[in-house]
């Protein structure tokens, strides 16, 4: 009876309701329609629909389903699908048990011309379902047509009365509602489904993309249909294999029995196992959160316009539904002007002549710090405030240490030009004295010239204190004082490697006496020296004192 029905259903001639829908795709409208396999009650049934190809599944009802539901869910593209009913059983009248050797080429000549009864049909890319609230007995068939693409799509067959319903129903208001906005997450929520005879059983999945909005699950899973495409050829092999005799009837049938048996086997979904993140979509994500009504979409590029999907699952059966999706634009990147001192590095900030500079202190803590603040070029003028109070404002030029007190305060430091031209102001921050570059620097440096002799000149400065080297450097100028070099040499953050070996004089370690003092020998009479004294600290930071001329005496007696 089986063999017959199916050999029935293989070569029913498309009604005309059937042509007419065919015409909407550039295909031959007399090609075979393709007999995929038996569709199961219960259980969710995947497939795969190639653009030029016409697919049919069927099912047998009897009076045991009074009740049944057929629903559709089409994947990435738009279908056809129309079902229809062979309710004509006087002419195929088959007792139980009875081996006709002729039964399949008698019933495939019998019923060639027969044209079944439409039920429903449906045209476009939304999920649709049709219930009939009693069955007659008989044989029915879904034939599809996919509109525009290869596509995915998905059958799943519903016993109204003898199985609990195996889909979610959304809530009266099923939109999902954007509660924040940031520059690289959105947080979202929903009101909760219902239907399911357990609540907790619910499960939902939120679908981003950059895209669109999509309506259904299974839109998202894209990298199912290579398997789809497998098993399709795998049909089209076998039923291009048809031909009009008892013998190729009978393999047909066996073989579309395996296959039906192996879609049925295999076309069982377990969400379960999908409940990850995923990224099947180029662009998208999907993130499932179990039987929260509400998640927070992190990792995402700022100023982005991003479409959000919410879907409601059953994971026993593998059946959603989904809710209205929504969008939004991500927040720009927020681009502070004002800069933050991190401990232990060095920043060097450049000022044009009316230039302003503010930078935060990194996170307030109750330990001290230590500012270090060293103007090159020209005087500036610094401002530093706690918690918007200013605790202190002040002009200098070269180079300073400033203890910050150890309350909770959020420091500022405002740098301001003094108007001389271009500056340059080196600022290091630490809560470790000892980590300054110049850990003992006075308040105030000075560098003098005690006393000059025909061949020698003595020098005097502040002290540089211990674990400070300092290095003294004379180079001798010509009769016209070379006053573009000695501007050149103003920069009090110039390093020893600009002088060459032959003006090097000397370089000792620090003493922690108050004042320094040096004597520079071997100078010739009468002569004009460029007298440099350079404080080396840590981190091959350079203080370089304002440059001095000397000229030594030209009558020695």
């Amino acid at each position: 009876m089986e063999k017959i029905i199916l050999i029935l259903i293989v070569c029913i001639i498309p009604s005309s309701s059937y042509r007419l829908s065919h015409s909407l795709v550039s295909s031959d409208v007399n090609q075979p329609i393709h007999v995929v396999g038996h569709l199961p009650i219960g259980h969710r049934v995947d497939a795969f629909l190639p653009r030029d190809k016409a697919a049919r599944y069927y099912l047998a009802l009897n009076e045991s389903h009074s009740a049944v539901t057929i629903r559709v869910t089409p994947c990435e593209s738009p279908l056809f699908w129309a079902l229809y009913i062979l309710n004509q059983p006087d002419q195929y009248p088959v007792e139980d048990g009875v081996q006709d050797p002729d039964a399949d080429q008698i019933g495939q000549q019998r019923h060639r011309n027969i044209r079944p009864q439409r039920l429903f049909s449906f045209q476009g890319n939304g999920e649709e379902s049709f219930p009939t609230i009693t069955t007659v007995q008989g044989f029915y068939f879904l034939d599809f047509v996919s509109l525009e693409s290869d596509t995915n799509f998905q059958i799943f067959v519903w016993d109204n009365r003898n199985q609990a319903n195996p889909w979610p129903h959304l809530p009266s208001d099923p939109r999902v509602d954007v509660v924040s906005v940031q520059e690289n997450q959105v947080q979202l929520s929903w009101k909760p489904s219902f239907g399911l005879s357990d609540a907790f059983n619910t499960e939902y999945c939120v679908f981003v993309n950059k895209h669109y909005n999509v309506k259904t699950l299974c839109a998202t899973e894209l990298n199912k249909r290579k398997q789809f495409m497998y098993d399709w050829g795998e049909y089209d092999n076998q039923m291009s294999n048809f031909v009009n005799t008892e013998k190729k009837s009978r393999h047909l049938a066996a073989n579309t029995h395996k296959s039906s048996k192996k879609l049925k086997e295999s076309s069982v979904w377990n969400v379960n196992k999908d409940l990850w993140p995923s990224k099947d979509v180029v662009g998208g994500q999907k993130v499932c959160v179990g039987n929260q009504t509400n998640a927070t979409i992190s990792t995402l590029k700022p100023r982005t316009l991003y479409y959000f999907d919410v879907f409601a699952i059953n994971p026993s059966h593998g059946t959603s539904v989904a809710y209205t999706g929504t969008f939004t634009e991500t927040k720009a990147k927020y681009k502070s002007h004002i800069q933050t001192l991190t401990s232990d590095e060095m920043m060097n900030i450049f000022l044009n002549r009316r230039g302003v500079k503010i930078l935060n202190v990194d996170s307030p803590t109750n330990d001290k710090k230590w500012l270090y603040v060293h103007s090159c070029l020209h005087k500036v003028h610094l401002q530093i405030t706690a918690n918007g109070n200013i605790v202190m404002s002040q002009s200098l030029q070269g180079a300073h240490n400033f203890l910050l007190d150890g309350k909770s305060h959020k420091y500022t430091v405002t740098l301001k030009s003094s108007g001389g031209g271009r500056s340059l102001v080196k600022l290091f921050i630490t809560r470790t004295p000892s980590h300054l570059p110049f850990p003992n620097l006075p308040s105030s440096i000075d560098l003098s010239v005690s006393s000059r002799s025909c061949s020698s000149a003595t020098i005097t400065w502040t002290g540089s204190g211990p674990g400070t080297k300092y290095c003294i450097y004379a180079r001798h100028l010509k009769q016209n004082l070379d006053l573009t070099l000695i501007h050149k040499h103003q920069n009090s953050c110039l390093s020893t490697s600009a002088r060459s070996r032959a003006e090097k004089v000397l370089c000792r370690q620090g003493s922690p006496e108050t004042r320094s003092e040096e004597q520079i020998t071997d100078l010739k009479p009468g002569k004009a020296y460029l007298i440099d004294l350079y404080f080396l600290g840590l981190y091959n930071n350079t203080i370089k004192f304002p440059s001095h001329v000397v000229r030594t005496q030209e009558d020695c007696t």
